[in-house]
């Protein structure tokens, strides 16, 4: 990563308190992905930078130093806002944990950060949280390289049958059904099987099926679990503690 960075497009994702009036921050960037830097003084009551290191608000940020973490030089606002209250709030929330956890830093992506941006613009407006969230994960799984392939059978490698039932093997994919029906078997719970129809909805982003939200936040809660290990997410523990 270059020593200098001039004006880069950026959200903050995390931030934590470090020494008596710092910051160390984590932001998502197009051109470098998550940076790590520490915002001097930002605590401070005298503070200009305060107001902007805020989640989900639009900024540019300029940065130094020649470690992983680098020191923030200047933020500045960019046009645009985003309104999250409540479960479009949680679920920004939980976006952003998830990328802090899971995402490689000083790798550039710009069609992620655009994915991000575009993922907090439909939260703030009418389209339902887990359609958003769904397609953002979707997102974050092909980017990380745990995409998934939903439309053919691992071993057979034949078109996914509309009409058979599957189960998942995260190293493997979706493996077919011997017997029909969906009713499971010794080894596989019928929870744990998904129709062929709501696999092809999934590959087509087609989310208008009730059915086929089920089964994507099912496979997909599954590999990220896998890969955000035993550590509980706090967006979730907030969101379940606002319901009590």
């Amino acid at each position: 990563m270059r020593n200098i960075i001039e004006l880069q497009p950026a959200y903050l994702l995390h931030s934590r308190p470090f020494r008596d009036t710092s910051l160390l921050l984590d932001f998502l960037t197009p051109d470098f992905g998550r940076i790590s830097a520490i915002s001097r003084g930002a605590r401070s009551a005298k503070s200009k930078s305060k107001s902007l290191l805020q989640p989900f608000l639009p900024v540019q940020i300029s940065l130094s130093g020649k470690s992983d973490l680098k020191t923030l030089r200047t933020v500045e606002f960019r046009p645009g806002t985003f309104t999250l209250k409540g479960d479009r709030l949680f679920s920004a929330m939980y976006m952003n944990e998830i990328i802090v956890r899971l995402f490689q830093s000083d790798e550039s992506d710009p069609a992620f950060f655009l994915a991000y941006e575009h993922a907090l613009r439909e939260l703030s407006g009418q389209e339902t949280t887990e359609l958003v969230l769904r397609e953002f994960e979707l997102t974050l799984l092909d980017t990380l390289g745990y995409g998934v392939d939903f439309t053919t059978e691992a071993f057979s490698h034949d078109p996914i049958d509309p009409e058979s039932w599957y189960y998942f093997q995260e190293d493997s994919g979706f493996i077919k059904l011997q017997n029909s029906g969906g009713t499971g078997s010794q080894d596989v719970g019928s929870e744990e099987l998904y129709s062929g129809v709501s696999l092809l909805n999934i590959s087509n982003r087609d989310f208008s099926k009730s059915q086929t939200l089920k089964t994507a936040k099912h496979v997909i809660r599954g590999i990220l679990s896998n890969h955000l290990g035993n550590t509980p997410l706090q967006s979730r523990s907030l969101f379940s503690r606002s319901r009590q």
